[in-house]
């Protein structure tokens, strides 16, 4: 209980003021794009520590230590998400060129479908990372695939409505990331739980 910082505005404001500061590392660590998995998975790790105990001395820190162990694989995975990426899109390129094909709406909603795939994938795979367990392929999990999928939806629409959102978005979706990997595994109780409980 000691260790536990708090604002006048109550626990959950200083969560989110953290949540918002660990966005902030994620974009800087995303800067070469194909390292952005691992600065996800950097990112989810931070926010799994601030839950049971609150925010704590040493994110940034700590930040860069889970990025530099994440880049080995991280970079592997964003660049096979980057050529994924890069061949939905050429395929779309030819598409639009080619003229009036039929259907071209549901083509362009199809491709569109998949590039999202492919994002929602890789912050998944990134949400179960950790620096013992190293990356692999997450667990099948349909509704919660489905839910990371509708806050990627909204990330995008919001950095597509105001691209200085990025940042904060991103702490966003890594909180969003690490509560549907733990609505799947159970959250083990902590220090905070034990003392609500006493309460």
């Amino acid at each position: 209980m000691t260790g536990r910082r708090d604002t006048p505005y109550g626990e959950r404001f200083t969560l989110f003021a953290e949540v918002l500061w660990i966005g902030v590392l994620v974009a800087a660590g995303s800067l070469l794009v194909v390292t952005w998995p691992a600065a996800t998975a950097a990112g989810c790790a931070a926010v799994r520590r601030c839950l049971p105990d609150g925010p704590s001395p040493g994110t940034a820190r700590r930040f860069a230590a889970d990025w530099r162990a994440a880049l080995p694989g991280g970079t592997k995975v964003g660049a096979a998400g980057l050529l994924a990426l890069g061949f939905l899109a050429a395929d779309l390129r030819l598409a639009a060129v080619a003229g009036d094909l039929p259907f071209f709406w549901l083509l362009a909603l199809v491709i569109a479908g998949a590039a999202g795939a492919v994002v929602v994938y890789q912050v998944r795979m990134a949400a179960t990372w950790s620096a013992t367990s190293r990356w692999s392929r997450p667990a099948r999990d349909p509704s919660g695939t489905a839910m990371l999928a509708g806050a990627v939806l909204v990330s995008a629409v919001c950095v597509w409505q105001l691209l200085l959102l990025a940042p904060l978005v991103a702490g966003v979706l890594s909180l969003a990331a690490v509560a549907v990997d733990r609505r799947r595994t159970g959250l083990r109780p902590g220090p905070r739980s034990s003392i609500a409980g006493e309460a």
